[in-house]
């Protein structure tokens, strides 16, 4: 079901600014509630069928039957209560589950060792340029396939790459280290304009997309042993890595583009954070 009511609302979501993950997330969420309302219910879902039972027995559904996490439940109500309120309909919502929420795993520094050996046996220097630059920069993977080359500034001894669209339209410029200046410059080969990262289907002219950079980070994560890779690891390992080296909590929560410290704040441990307070007393 891909009724108006629905495209209406994604397209609403997009004009908000909305991620396009974060838009087909929602889509995906809202399907399988019509689903589950179609069986249920004996007829199609539409938002003014929706009432306070309905939302509660689909919790209860999610939970018990299907088993899903709190965090599953939760990004689910949030897709279900925004195509809601985008049709004027007030419905009571069931209360948010807790969540328990852990710090994001980065890799450590033998896990990053494996990696960027796997790469660099096997791969391209455009792949070489891609992990280097994720696990250095911490961009988000949708922030990476949107990189044109004028977003980069490759000196000899500085350098930055410029992240004019982050997630909540948010801008900001995050430095390179010299290995990442070193890695782009020897894929880039004076290319002056475009997109940074290229597929290398169409000979190599047509943009990489988010899912493509997956399929690279997949490659490396099987040769490397790390079944549990996934592209935001990197950003994780980017974060912790900075933290360890002794930044404070305000600078990596700019470079990550988190609009909130709490939300920086994750990446601590209970040691870290004391210690922290104790250095900083505005944390």
């Amino acid at each position: 079901m891909l009724n108006y009511e629905i495209i209406d609302w994604l397209t609403y979501l997009r004009q908000k600014n909305r991620s396009e993950n974060t838009v087909c997330t929602y889509r995906q969420r809202l399907l399988r509630f019509a689903e589950w309302f179609d069986s249920t219910n004996g007829e199609p879902l539409t938002p003014e069928r929706v009432t306070p039972t309905d939302l509660r027995d689909y919790k209860a559904y999610l939970v018990t039957a299907k088993k899903r996490t709190p965090a599953t439940v939760n990004l689910s109500f949030a897709a279900i209560a925004s195509w809601l309120e985008y049709h004027k309909q007030n419905v009571d919502m069931p209360r948010l589950m807790e969540e328990v929420r852990s710090a994001p795993q980065g890799l450590d520094k033998q896990e990053q060792h494996a990696l960027m050996r796997a790469v660099e046996r096997e791969g391209s220097i455009r792949d070489i340029a891609l992990i280097t630059l994720m696990m250095h920069s911490g961009l988000r993977i949708s922030e990476v396939a949107a990189l044109d080359i004028e977003d980069l500034t490759l000196n000899e001894r500085s350098g930055s790459v410029i992240v004019r669209e982050g997630k909540g339209g948010k801008y900001r410029m995050v430095p390179l280290d010299s290995d990442t200046r070193k890695a782009l410059k020897n894929y880039l080969n004076d290319r002056g304009a475009g997109s940074v990262f290229l597929s290398q289907r169409g000979r190599g002219t047509q943009r990489l997309t988010a899912s493509g950079i997956r399929q690279v980070i997949d490659q490396y994560a099987y040769l490397a042993k790390l079944p549990q890779l996934h592209p935001h690891a990197l950003r994780h390992t980017f974060a912790k890595n900075m933290l360890n080296a002794g930044e404070g909590l305000e600078m990596v929560a700019e470079f990550l583009g988190h609009k909130r410290l709490d939300t920086t704040r994750i990446y601590y441990g209970k040691r870290n954070i004391m210690e922290s307070k104790l250095a900083n007393p505005r944390i």
